[in-house]
């Protein structure tokens, strides 16, 4: 009660000074002030005006009436003007207007700081003018006003209220508050969520900025001048600029909200922005975040838009303090990580991963021995990432290539190095060696000169299995000499069966590999089992039992597991089931198992899409399952042998059709078909570590073919109007295209074939109803035809998804491809693009498999 009344004494000082400084007490016109001495008589200032002491409230004032003070309502304001709302909704042309009106209304009336009465082209400082009613008090008090007048009103309130930092928070409240942003947005993300929604929707030219022109612009478009008493969007400029450079970027607009409502306000140096780094594979790499925040946020990190944190993967971890961790780095991980707060998307870093390799070097042949005057030769394979500088020297010097005498000849990219006119100097060690990030690897080619040379024999030799009718024929490719035969009616060892049924019936053989350069496997669909072939005894040494109908092989080396696709039918189409055949570069008693199944059943399963053996070092830890008109891959862990998750491909349409792998930044190439049609419906693009698509042709149709050195594919695109084979290159961003051929050879297969120029591979592809092999140079686009590789066998006779003409090249430094014909098979010099030999006696030759030969 003392504060209050302390509180009404002074109130009232105050009103006695303000009356006796501006009143004067009532004369006559033209009468001379009468002298009055109030020192000497102060009684007389109560007696003369009581209402020099009595106090009246705000649209009040002070009359004498009777002798007595009394309050009254004001009879007149001062004409400026200093417009204000009530809270009415009716604007006053100054305080002292709106005080009266609540005065003659006997209604409590305060300034709505909101300027909502200024939001309608309808509002009006007073009701509008009738020519039917009399005005009241306090309609007197105030006047109509037209749209300029209002706008004069704003300008004069623009010009004479000073945004102040307690009127700009209030700004800042109202804008949050009135955010498009739904209820149930702000429940979900916050207002994070909408600060970055407001911003993106503020920066109209996109270029992450906020200028003057855009702040004024949304404030007209969206009627944001009245959120407070003085201020507007523009003002933020003048708040927090914090680098005075009259923009206003994310992080200050993130900045200007955060001293109201705690955001995490991150910030990024722009030198940061992009962070290279590099690994070899096999290395262990932590990646640091550098997005910051106070107080310190939740990060995210991603690939391809993908939560790595969701991934589930032993080798992607996020930590607690918001690094990320890759172990045992692959080549799959190369590419684009980004990290950014888990609720402010637009400050982010990007680390570009590059994987390098160790690189690898073969040579052929290890030894030689020539005489003096003849020509030696040397061959070199190169594998690496990136791909190595390759050079040729001679005991640790490097060879002088330039030199007059044109004594070295190098072929292509240091593919093969020529000697000639030698003479015994030229004894020595020839080395290979390649370079890069990695490392420095060689391998030595030993050359002898001598007058009398000693026989060197291959340290190797390619031979090649070719199963046909009546059995399986083993060949040498030089001279096309026969080294063995399996006859159909062989008893298998330990068994009391033929290798391929009765006397009389002919074989039926699904598909063949080699496995570990230790057996053939080869199905027998017709047979329910798996023949295993002994490549040194070229016998068959066991026979595992399958599902019915097995067809498709598939070789997992870091495993040693050989994956069976079994029909249970005599078509492509329908239920299918997988089987595992484990240690199967073993010499053991094999058998099957099943994976772990997708809800307990092994019926739904359409293909089996399994990474093959590349020339990379590459360990591929899931294979993929596509189910029957389903738009989706399933996952499968193949050390486990269980399926791991679903890839949901509905918004491309794609029902996976085939499927090929890149060990080179772990891409997967998915040929795509429409459910239910079959309609081709293009290519996606996949990365193998996140299993997201990263780009779709919906114009590229047909079956992808991936090199051996994972940096071509090849897709052949079969219409009405011919083939297309499209070319493209495989780089750290994706696929690149080099350039299309279109040929009207319709084809049956492909074979890629080691290039004589380059350290990658040429193109090979056989006719299903020509007689001509057709040869595509994947460096240069240069086309040549092979003629003469006799009569294929008609389609309708090839089995179990088999094409009916084949073609199979040898491998790294192999000369030969094997392609048969109805009845023959046709040896094809690779390098000399010639038919090298024709071997006869053969019915409706249809697999064939390469093997290699160690010999002492």
């Amino acid at each position: 009660m003392r504060v209050l009344e302390g509180f009404l004494l002074v109130s009232c000082l105050s009103t006695v000074v303000l009356a006796f400084s501006k009143r004067r007490p009532y004369r006559e016109a033209n009468a001379p002030p009468p002298f009055v001495d109030y020192d000497e008589n102060p009684s007389l200032i109560t007696e003369q005006n009581p209402c020099l002491v009595h106090y009246c409230a705000k649209g009040q004032e002070c009359k004498v009436r009777a002798g007595i003070a009394r309050c009254v309502c004001v009879e007149d304001c001062p004409k400026h003007r200093s417009p204000v709302c009530g809270t009415d909704g009716k604007l006053y042309q100054n305080h002292c207007s709106l005080h009266r009106a609540a005065c003659l209304q006997g209604e409590r009336l305060q300034v709505d700081h909101s300027f909502k009465c200024l939001q309608s082209a309808d509002l009006v400082m007073n009701k509008e003018n009738s020519s039917t009613t009399e005005t009241t008090e306090a309609e007197e008090s105030t006047t109509q006003t037209s749209p300029a007048d209002r706008r004069d009103y704003r300008k004069h309130l623009d010009d004479s209220v000073q945004c102040t930092l307690q009127r700009y928070d209030i700004m800042k409240d109202n804008l949050l508050k009135q955010s498009k942003s739904t209820s149930e947005e702000r429940i979900r993300t916050g207002k994070e969520y909408i600060v970055s929604t407001m911003f993106t929707y503020y920066d109209l030219n996109g270029d992450d900025h906020l200028d003057k022109a855009e702040l004024q612009k949304i404030s007209d478009q969206e009627h944001l001048n009245e959120l407070s008493e003085g201020c507007s969007l523009s003002d933020m400029l003048t708040y927090d600029d914090s680098d005075g450079d009259t923009l206003l970027s994310v992080n200050e607009f993130y900045s200007a909200f955060s001293k109201l409502y705690s955001l995490s306000v991150v910030s990024l140096d722009k030198a940061l922005e992009t962070n290279h780094l590099s690994a070899r594979v096999g290395d262990n790499v932590e990646i640091k975040c550098d997005v910051s925040g106070t107080p310190p946020p939740p990060l995210v990190w991603r690939r391809n838009k993908a939560d790595l944190a969701l991934l589930a993967e032993d080798d992607v971890r996020v930590f607690a303090d918001g690094s990320l961790y890759l172990t045992r780095i692959q080549l799959l991980h190369a590419g684009n990580y980004t990290c950014h707060a888990q609720r402010n998307t637009d400050i982010m870093q990007t680390h570009v991963l590059t994987v390098h390799t160790i690189p690898e070097v073969k040579v052929t042949p290890k030894i030689q021995s020539r005489r003096p005057g003849e020509e030696a030769s040397m061959f070199c394979h190169v594998i690496g990432e990136p791909f190595p500088k390759v050079e040729w020297l001679k005991n640790d010097e490097p060879l002088k290539l330039n030199s007059a005498a044109n004594k070295y000849i190098l072929i292509g990219n240091g593919t093969e190095l020529k000697v000639h006119d030698i003479t015994y100097a030229d004894t020595g060690a020839y080395m290979c060696q390649a370079s890069n990030i990695g490392g420095v690897t060689r391998d030595i080619s030993s050359l002898i000169v001598q007058e009398d040379p000693t026989p060197t024999a291959p340290n190797e030799e390619r031979r090649f299995f070719s199963f046909h009718d009546w059995g399986v024929s083993v060949y040498e490719p030089n001279a096309c000499r026969l080294y063995h035969q399996i006859q159909s009616t062989d008893i298998i060892p330990g068994t009391q069966e033929y290798v391929c049924g009765d006397k009389g019936v002919n074989c039926s053989w699904g598909q063949a590999i080699n496995v570990a350069n230790r057996y053939v496997y080869v199905t027998q669909p017709m047979k329910d089992r798996v023949l295993v072939i002994s490549k040194i005894q070229m016998v068959v040494v066991d026979v595992v039992v399958t599902d019915k109908r097995p067809v498709a092989l598939h070789y997992v080396p870091h495993l040693d597991q050989v994956w069976v696709l079994n029909w249970r039918s005599h078509l492509d189409q329908g239920i299918k089931t997988i089987q595992v055949i484990r240690d199967a570069s073993q010499k053991r008693k094999h058998h099957t198992v099943h994976p772990e199944p997708i809800d307990g059943q092994f019926d739904l399963v359409r293909d089996l899409f399994m990474p093959p053996v590349q020339d990379m070092s590459h360990v591929f830890k899931y294979g993929y399952v596509s189910h029957t008109n389903q738009r989706g891959l399933y996952k499968l862990d193949l050390a486990n042998m269980r399926y791991v998750r679903s890839i949901d491909l509905a918004p491309y349409n794609c029902v996976p059709r085939s499927m090929q792998f890149s060990a080179l930044y772990g891409f997967m190439i998915v040929e795509c078909e429409e459910a239910v049609t079959g309609r081709a419906t293009g290519q996606l693009v996949m990365d193998a570590l996140t299993d997201t698509v990263i780009i779709q042709h919906i114009e590229l149709l047909g079956k992808p073919y991936v090199a051996p050195d994972s940096r071509t594919v090849v897709t052949i695109d079969k219409s009405l109007q011919g083939v297309t084979l499209v070319v493209q290159q495989i780089t750290d961003s994706g696929l690149k295209f080099l350039f299309d051929v279109k040929t009207t050879l319709n084809i049956s297969d492909i074979t890629f074939y080691p290039s004589q120029t380059t350290h990658g591979y040429d193109l090979y592809a056989s006719a299903v109803d020509k007689e001509d092999i057709l040869f595509l140079n994947l460096l240069t686009g240069k086309v040549e035809m092979i003629t003469g590789v006799g009569k294929a066998m008609e389609p309708s006779l090839s089995q179990w998804g088999n094409p009916n003409r084949v073609i199979e090249a040898s491998g790294v430094f192999g000369h030969f491809m094997v392609t048969p014909a109805n009845e023959a098979l046709f040896v094809v010099n690779g390098e000399s693009r010639t038919v090298n030999c024709e071997i006869g006696g053969l019915v409706h030759p249809r697999a064939v498999v390469w093997v290699t030969m160690h010999l002492q």
